[in-house]
């Protein structure tokens, strides 16, 4: 997902990393994988409908890991901390100098500069192992190993397969996300034209209105299911743009307050006692999101609702705040967040197959205490092949080459064929 990139106070066009954005990050990266884990595993101790059911007679294990079921929630912080990263410069550049000063080609040069290649390397790379997979058939794999179209690989190539039932889940489960994204930065022009004409206000109000609309005829006349319920139909209303826009969009709407509140942060502290109220809040909602998913006709603001409580979430670790903790060192905890937050993108891409590879040696086991942790471990232990993934792979892309790099030829390519001067 993307990388934070945050305006310095003093050169409004420069960057500076968050901390408390990159511990949000790595814990959702933590959040999804630990989802896969549990997946494996499969069952559930409270009530519950669709593929989830609640478990008869659970054990103390099984009430242990029903919380990672909501990790895919990950997803959905991701989506937040995107409008909020992808907003934060245009919207400090607006209070700096009256003016978002969008450029299209260089905004769509740097973003798929930044993401492509460490996505183009992981799709080919998993496609290559399912492909050599299915070559051992008697391996009894399928389950975790399909076998693979041209078209999955060519949807996926192109970033459309989030748009197509078969497609949404091949390859690897989280790509899904990865279409949904890039959808997202096509709209944002879209999004800053509304800012400018209506205002931002009611800009997020229109465009959350039309996230809701659209959820309503995805989920009643579409087929439309939520991801958390179903294996089949989340397409059409979890990785189509008007259904998941509502949860960018107040990422964004995030970011305003933040950037207008950012230049006078040493004059005034107007959300210093406002955390325990932001994280009411985000408990509130989230609470409110888990139990929509128990009645059907409440499905259309399930996923706004966790965007919401998300959004305040991250309200309460960045407002009060205002960027005046910048500089201060982070405790040894909050480091690990942090560097898991930086290679959380490739973590993202590449954790899953990992479980995948496990599942042929232990297979899944419902409520088996040894085949969870030993995946636990698993995890543990893929973080040193997904850092030099992340060095070789996505590092040399997290920001524009140098004249003198051998990337630049490339990178001017990139930008003449999108038209940037």
């Amino acid at each position: 997902m993307p990388q934070v990139e945050t305006p310095n106070p003093e050169l409004p066009t420069s960057k500076l990393r968050l901390h408390s954005i990159d511990i949000l990050r790595g814990l959702a990266a933590l959040a999804v994988a630990f989802y896969h884990i549990w997946g494996h595993d499969g069952s559930y101790a409270f009530p519950s409908i669709g593929i989830v059911p609640q478990s008869p007679n659970p054990s103390l294990f099984t009430h242990f890991i029903s919380p990672f079921r909501w990790g895919y929630l990950g997803v959905s912080l991701f989506l937040v901390l995107s409008g909020f990263c992808i907003h934060l410069p245009y919207a400090r550049k607006k209070f700096s100098t009256g003016s978002y000063e969008f450029k299209g080609a260089a905004f769509f040069t740097r973003r798929i500069w930044r993401l492509y290649p460490a996505y183009f390397v992981a799709v080919i790379g998993t496609a290559l192992v399912l492909k050599i997979a299915s070559l051992f058939s008697s391996m009894h794999v399928s389950e975790h190993f399909p076998i693979l179209t041209a078209w999955d690989l060519i949807s996926h190539l192109t970033m459309l397969h989030g748009f197509f039932e078969h497609q949404f889940y091949s390859i690897a489960s989280v790509f899904w996300s990865l279409s949904l994204e890039f959808q997202l930065y096509l709209a944002y022009p879209l999004f800053l034209i509304s800012f400018r004409k209506f205002g931002v206000g009611k800009s997020v109000t229109g465009i959350i209105i039309l996230s809701l609309l659209w959820r309503y005829v995805a989920l009643y006349f579409l087929h439309g299911n939520l991801i958390s319920i179903a294996a089949t139909g989340p397409f059409i209303s979890m990785s189509i743009l008007p259904a998941r826009m509502a949860e960018w969009i107040a990422g964004a709407y995030l970011a305003e307050i933040f950037a207008k509140n950012y230049e006078r942060r040493n004059e005034a502290k107007p959300f210093a006692k406002q955390r325990p109220v932001f994280i009411g809040a985000a408990i509130t909602l989230f609470a409110g999101a888990i139990l929509t998913t128990l009645f059907p006709p409440a499905w259309i603001i399930t996923d706004p609702l966790f965007g919401l409580s998300f959004a305040c979430l991250i309200a309460a670790v960045v407002l009060p705040k205002l960027g005046r903790d910048i500089g201060k060192s982070p405790n040894r905890i909050s480091w690990a967040f942090i560097n898991l937050g930086l290679i959380s993108y490739s973590f993202y891409l590449l954790n899953s197959q990992f479980g995948w590879l496990i599942s042929i040696f232990v297979p899944s086991q419902e409520a088996a205490p040894g085949p969870f942790f030993i995946r636990v471990g698993v995890l543990v232990l893929s973080i040193i092949p997904i850092y030099y993934f992340f060095k070789w792979f996505e590092k040399p892309f997290f920001s524009a080459p140098k004249e003198d790099s051998k990337l630049y030829p490339m990178y001017r390519k990139l930008g003449k064929l999108l038209g940037a001067a």
